[in-house]
C-alpha cells in the first residue's frame, strides 16, 4: 500500500515534465511489481528509495507497512 505527503505533490509539481511523466510511469511499475527491475526499490536505513532516472529517487517511510512517499 502507497500514500503521499502534501509535501511530495508540492515538490513532484516542482520537477520538470519529463521526470513528472517517468515518475508516472515509474508508479505505475511499483503498482504492478515492487521488484521490477526499472524501479530499483530499496531499503536505506529507515527509508525506501525507488530510482526514477540517474539523477532522481523517490523516497518513503514505512508506516504500519504502508509506504508514506514524501
Amino acid at each position: 500500500m502507497y500514500k503521499t505527503t502534501p509535501d511530495f505533490w508540492e515538490h513532484y509539481q516542482n520537477l520538470p515534465r519529463s521526470v513528472q511523466r517517468l515518475a508516472g510511469n515509474k508508479f505505475e511499475l511499483l503498482k504492478q511489481n515492487p521488484r521490477h527491475p526499472s524501479v530499483h526499490l530499496k531499503k536505506v536505513g529507515t527509508r525506501w528509495a525507488a530510482r526514477i532516472n540517474k539523477d532522481y529517487r523517490a523516497l518513503a517511510r514505512e508506516e504500519d507497512g504502508t509506504l508514506v512517499w514524501f
